[in-house]
């Protein structure tokens, strides 16, 4: 793989992508991974998730909807990947909802390592003071002074890091990826995006892809996920400036949005990538 065709490279490669997601967005997440020419399997019964796993080439752990039975299929799934040395995603969708998800996510995380975990600046922030053993809502530390600013971003992804041994990526209106020593700043992206359900899983669902078909770790990963959360925002920003010119709304946008994944090419990505090294 090269990162100048990784795009073309992961089409070639097709990762089958084990995803236990939310009932919310199961489709949309599907469909995103199948846009980028991965494979999805949505399979979430604890009596069949290690078999599942067994025969993909990474996971993608969502917790957006969160049930009894869930954090236990996610664990024997995760534990199967790990046994298998398979790349797994996380999203610790909202961790600071109830005191289930956030010590589902923290059950988690003591059985299964990761090698990326996405979430917004809250969650990612939560994380961080729930795996410091510090109370929601906590103000210690970067969250006092530097809470929203960039710098307040960047610790908060490269903590992550250091603490899970895995590429954080942290999105927004600013993406920022980091690996413990480099953080990657994206600027990629489209306001519309934040206005559908399923945005962040979707995302999910492709880093899921691109971490099956490239599997590493560091700064080989964090690099290539850089790109792929470029890319991913670059199609947001086509389909935005689409239905705008269509005076289309949401529904067209994430129409519009599905087809530039799967249009999505490697010279479209050097062209349109905005991404700032540090």
């Amino acid at each position: 793989m090269t990162v100048k065709h990784w795009m073309m490279d992961l089409r070639s490669i097709a990762p089958r992508v084990h995803c236990i997601t939310n009932y919310v967005t199961a489709g949309d997440v599907a469909n995103a991974v199948l846009a980028v020419g991965g494979s999805p399997i949505m399979a979430q019964g604890r009596r069949e998730v290690e078999d599942v796993t067994s025969i993909c080439h990474s996971l993608v752990l969502n917790t957006g909807t969160m049930e009894e039975r869930t954090p236990e299929a996610m664990i024997l799934a995760g534990k199967k990947a790990m046994e298998l040395g398979h790349p797994i995603v996380l999203d610790p969708v909202g961790i600071t909802a109830s005191s289930f998800r956030r010590n589902a996510i923290l059950r988690i995380l003591k059985e299964v390592s990761p090698s990326l975990i996405r979430g917004n600046e809250s969650e990612i922030r939560a994380l961080n003071q729930a795996l410091s053993g510090l109370e929601p809502g906590n103000t210690c530390g970067v969250d006092s002074a530097l809470k929203g600013t960039e710098e307040g971003r960047k610790q908060e992804v490269q903590a992550l890091a250091v603490r899970t041994g895995a590429v954080a990526v942290m999105t927004g209106a600013e993406d920022m990826v980091g690996d413990g020593d480099h953080v990657y700043r994206i600027f990629n992206g489209h306001p519309l995006m934040s206005r559908i359900t399923g945005c962040g899983c979707m995302m999910d669902g492709v880093l899921g892809a691109v971490c099956g078909a490239f599997p590493g770790r560091g700064q080989e990963l964090c690099e290539i996920i850089a790109h792929a959360v470029a890319a991913y925002g670059l199609c947001g920003e086509l389909a935005g400036e689409k239905t705008l010119s269509m005076q289309g709304g949401t529904g067209s946008f994430r129409m519009y949005f599905m087809d530039f994944l799967s249009m999505l090419e490697d010279g479209m990505l050097e062209r349109g990538e905005k991404i700032e090294v540090s």
